[in-house]
């Protein structure tokens, strides 16, 4: 599959130097939303686009988002100068999962048929290509800190529990190798240790969801191990891996499950976890920070149509810090 629209008439304006402020995005209006870029402290806000759930570059200089699915039309990734301008189609139709590799070169993204089989792909932002690495049902994928290769959880067709497990692929090209054969693997995320992911195990209880805890591969010779042991309640999920620090001695993850959403951190040493703020504070984390000292998350809990603020959250502890009233799906540089 090719893009839809050119991407070299605008190269100059993808790879221009971010401004010091433009190093926050955020969605606002989940009825009809709207992309805006900031400073990392909330100020110096500027309207991006009509769109959802952005994602900015790790070189600050460019903004991927998502168009809504409106009646007939299927949504669609776009890119955008941090600073503003004009947008540009990458890919339709998306399905809601796109990320930035740390080089800011390229983007993977799922595609196809809304019923059925998906493709991931990756996008170069330079050339335009999309490559199609795989086919089936994907549960999350993952860049390695170098850039160099993606990690993806698949599954040969639509199911639950997701009979998935991760491969590894070589970003400029070559076959996938497996890293697990248990179907049971999925939403893996990259960072210095290795790849943390979630291995679902059986309910014990009749209706009860599948549990989740994180385990961590090395992404070479597929040495596992576990890293968190939990007690579950019934009908919810568990953690998933959401952030590392760049060193990977602090993780990020979020506890889910029906009704449920909310940061935890993770001690990948101990597996000891933390509950990040307050129950009633309703925090869903959404990055880490490079040096692990800060949450970039969101305030009131996991449904889309309540009110949610833009905040930091000390990994360690503390009161969050409100960047962004009414604003929510947050994802930054630092």
């Amino acid at each position: 599959m090719r893009l839809r629209a050119p991407l070299a008439a605008g190269a100059a304006s993808l790879v221009a130097a971010a401004p010091a402020g433009a190093t926050i995005v955020y969605e606002k209006n989940p009825f009809r939303p709207a992309v805006y870029a900031a400073a990392d402290d909330g100020s110096a806000r500027v309207k991006l686009a009509d769109g959802e759930l952005p994602k900015i570059s790790p070189d600050g200089t460019t903004v991927a988002y998502e168009t809504p699915y409106l009646g007939n039309t299927r949504p669609t990734l776009r890119v955008i100068p941090a600073t503003g301008g004009t947008s540009r189609l990458l890919l339709k139709p998306v399905w809601f999962s796109f990320g930035f590799s740390p080089d800011s070169k390229t983007i993977a993204a799922v595609t196809g048929k809304e019923v059925g089989r998906k493709r991931l792909v990756l996008i170069d932002l330079a050339s335009g290509k999309v490559r199609t690495i795989a086919h089936g049902q994907f549960s999350g994928f993952s860049f390695s800190p170098d850039s160099a290769r993606l990690v993806y959880a698949r599954a040969p067709k639509d199911a639950y529990p997701p009979h998935s497990d991760l491969l590894t692929v070589a970003v400029a090209g070559g076959a996938s190798t497996p890293l697990t054969t248990n179907h049971r693997s999925v939403d893996p995320v990259w960072g210095a240790p290795g790849i943390a992911f979630v291995k679902l195990r059986k309910p014990t209880r009749r209706g009860d969801a599948y549990k989740q805890d994180i385990y961590l591969s090395d992404g070479a010779t597929g040495l596992i191990r576990r890293i968190t042991t939990t007690k579950v309640p019934f009908l919810l999920s568990g953690l998933d891996p959401v952030s590392w620090s760049a060193d990977g001695t602090r993780l990020l993850a979020e506890f889910g499950g029906q009704d449920t959403s909310y940061a935890e951190t993770v001690d990948p040493a101990t597996g000891r976890v933390k509950r990040v703020g307050r129950s009633s504070d309703g925090i869903v984390g959404y990055d880490l920070s490079a040096d692990g000292s800060t949450i970039l998350a969101t305030t009131g809990g996991y449904d889309p149509g309540d009110r949610h603020d833009v905040v930091t959250v000390p990994y360690t502890g503390g009161t969050p810090t409100v960047l962004v009233r009414d604003a929510f799906s947050p994802d930054w540089t630092r």
